[in-house]
């Protein structure tokens, strides 16, 4: 007979290992769950690490940028900071331009634009523009297509353009403008041609060559090609200086202007020149401005060419240039309000030019119905003779007109350009090009 105090150990013993082994079960798979889960914390501080080394890139590339205000600036530094160490980290263009950072596999991106420092072709304006004589662009070569062909921009428009008719004027000679194609006297830029003997040719990426490009003499509208916009949406103080045109103050004042009050005119150039320094390249001119040949021109061409190119700013005044030379500057006339025509006489008549700008002859356009009192009260800018600022015009002055009364080659310093206009380029994220959450 088997002691029944023998079974009930067997059986406390049997229950007890089944509850030690579901124990251990429970344990190992606890275990097991409680390893996913550290593997799973490790792996997110290292994925979360990796994206805020990856933003890190982002912003390092930004601030070189930014310091620079240059969007060409060498940002490669980044890659090998001594905190944190990236993958790779790409600015890939144009404007606006996508910035991408890489660290362990972790990709983030961000869009910057830079705004203002910009002046795409020869002449820009938002004023009408009327043409008399013989013009002849060397263009902005614009974007590359590649395999030397470039998306060339003569002159940007905003509403009119008129060409002057010679002959229903009683004057000899022929008015147009036209493309002297990429034949350039000057390169563009620094390296643009590799070798002495290549070609270079303006092509749309829509359009044949000869699509592209419009023909010397020019009279008629119709007949512009690609190189020639008329561009609606154009506001050239921002696209400039990246602010709208209503807080030029802060332009004027941001510290990179020279400010000046013009009381005389035709001393014009004799003052720009008496404040132009190495440190001071830009200058604002408040008033009336006339530039002409002379000792006072003289030796405004010669500081320019000594300090390697200025920029001149004139506001709330006239603006005229003659003579036969070419000026190191890019030339800004900006009118907001100001009108050369007043109740006590026109601003125009105070200057020896004023004859030829206030009479009737002056405006027979070839194309374009227009009241020579209307249109002359309107004049806010004139050029006459061989004038060219290698930097080109920039006309911000809507609802009045610039005039040309020449025959020149009107050329383009793209390097000039550039360089002038960096301090004006700001970058800027761009909102909803990045997700924070």
């Amino acid at each position: 007979m088997i002691n029944k105090y023998r079974q009930s150990g067997m059986a406390t013993l049997l229950i007890t290992s089944v509850l030690l082994i579901v124990a251990l079960l429970l344990s190992l798979a606890s275990y097991k769950n409680l390893f996913y889960q550290i593997k799973r914390t490790q792996n997110e501080v290292v994925a979360r690490q990796s994206h805020w080394l990856a933003e890190g890139g982002l912003e390092c590339g930004f601030t070189i940028i930014s310091n620079e205000q240059d969007a060409t600036a060498d940002i490669s530094n980044c890659k090998t900071m001594t905190d944190y160490k990236l993958d790779n980290l790409i600015l890939s263009g144009p404007n606006p331009y996508l910035l991408t950072s890489v660290s362990s596999n972790r990709k983030v991106f961000k869009t910057m634009e830079v705004k203002g420092g910009e002046s795409s072709g020869v002449v820009k304006s938002s004023a009408d523009l009327y043409f008399n004589g013989d013009y002849r662009f060397f263009p902005d070569p614009g974007k590359s297509l590649g395999s030397n062909k470039w998306e060339c921009v003569l002159l940007r428009y905003l509403n009119g353009v008129f060409i002057h008719d010679n002959a229903a004027a009683g004057m000899t000679g022929t008015s147009g403008i036209g493309s002297n194609d990429l034949n350039y006297h000057n390169s563009p830029y620094d390296d643009f041609y590799s070798d002495p003997t290549e070609v270079h040719t303006c092509q749309t990426a829509t359009l044949p060559s000869d699509g592209y490009k419009t023909p010397i003499s020019t009279q008629s509208i119709s007949n512009f090609n690609a190189d020639i916009i008329d561009e609606s949406t154009m506001d050239l103080f921002k696209e400039t200086f990246g602010v709208p045109s209503s807080e030029w103050m802060s332009i004027r004042d941001g510290g990179v202007f020279t400010p000046i009050t013009i009381v005389d005119p035709t001393e014009c150039a004799q003052e720009i020149e008496a404040v132009l320094t190495s440190d001071k390249r830009y200058v604002w001119v408040t008033g009336n401005c006339s530039i002409e040949s002379g000792a006072g021109f003289t030796d405004l061409k010669s500081k320019a060419d000594t300090l390697g190119g200025i920029f001149i700013l004139v506001h709330k005044g006239l603006l005229s240039f003659g003579g036969s030379s070419e000026l190191n500057a890019v030339v800004y006339h900006f009118n907001d309000g100001y009108s050369a025509n007043k109740a006590t006489g026109n601003d125009w008549s105070s200057l020896g030019i004023g004859t030829t700008v206030l009479s009737d002859t002056m405006y027979v356009p070839v194309e374009g119905t227009v009241t020579p009192a209307t249109m002359k009260n309107n004049v806010v800018f004139y050029m006459y003779g061989a004038f060219v600022p290698s930097g080109g015009f920039i006309l911000d002055a809507e609802n009045k007109v610039s005039y040309f009364n020449s025959s020149v080659n009107m050329s383009f310093d793209g390097e000039l350009i550039s360089e002038l206009l960096t301090p004006f380029a700001k970058p800027k994220w761009v909102k909803g090009s990045w997700n924070d959450l």
